[in-house]
């Protein structure tokens, strides 16, 4: 007799639930549409809250339309620029709700596809919390991803953060920008963030020189682009990467869209 075959409700019943969450933006100058859509740490600390949008990336959509929750924890990470890494916290203060810029030919991330009675994309708002003391690198975390035992530099971390950085969506599927996050996770980059002391892990200045920074990102997915909400446009990590890293999905709009604000942050 063949064995059974196991059923759609108890796989779906293992896929784990996640506090936490990893969203990308890009801190650099990109103009899409005449809109300069960067959006930076100083953008973010600056308008205090934001909404995500601009995400054309579906497996990004569905976790803000269906898995960000009130009051969840986030990471806010620099994408596509010179040192990409985590340079602050964030939490959620709106659930996921339509992006309506995807309805305006004007935008940056206008998507003649999405319906207003139907929406095909959405959005969430995250509220700034913290500017990290210090810039948490990709590079650390890939680093860190391949030790069982803490550095003697870094102290205050454990072997499950360390296991946790191993397992994390960043490290093992990078381009998303939109991303979970474990608590574990989340803790040990606050507290490399917070307490630093690991700077001589990293690669000496100069070291490697030449490896432009498409190298120092890859595996890691370029965020979407957001119109700021202020005079300039604040750009989250975008389409683009998300598309690369998803060759499934139809091709994204690369920014997270603009708010209703003046400038467009890019997500």
């Amino acid at each position: 007799m063949a064995p059974k075959k196991a059923s759609t409700a108890s796989s779906a019943a293992e896929e784990p639930t996640y506090t936490h969450w990893l969203l990308k933006a890009e801190p650099e100058t990109r103009i899409e549409k005449g809109v300069d859509v960067k959006f930076s740490i100083d953008d973010f600390e600056a308008c205090k809250v934001t909404s995500w949008e601009g995400v054309r990336n579906h497996e990004a959509k569905k976790i803000m339309k269906e898995k960000m929750q009130l009051g969840q924890k986030c990471l806010f990470y620099a994408s596509n620029c010179k040192v990409p890494g985590i340079t602050g916290l964030a939490k959620v203060v709106k659930t996921g709700y339509p992006d309506h810029n995807a309805w305006d030919p004007k935008h940056p991330y206008f998507d003649p596809k999405s319906d207003p009675k139907n929406p095909t994309w959405y959005m969430v708002d995250l509220e700034f919390t913290l500017r990290l003391p210090h810039l948490v690198p990709l590079k650390l975390l890939q680093s860190l991803s391949t030790l069982t035992t803490p550095p003697s530099c870094t102290p205050y971390l454990t072997p499950s953060h360390l296991s946790a950085i191993a397992n994390s969506a960043l490290i093992k599927r990078g381009r998303l920008s939109v991303q979970p996050a474990s608590e574990k996770f989340y803790e040990a980059v606050r507290l490399l963030g917070e307490e630093g002391g690991w700077e001589g892990l990293m690669p000496a200045a100069g070291k490697g020189k030449g490896k432009g920074k498409k190298e120092e990102e890859e595996g890691e997915e370029k965020g979407k682009g957001k119109p700021e909400k202020k005079a300039t446009k604040k750009r989250k990590s975008g389409a683009k990467e998300e598309e690369e890293g998803d060759e499934e999905e139809e091709e994204e709009v690369i920014p997270k869209g603009s708010s209703s604000r003046p400038s467009k942050k890019r997500k």
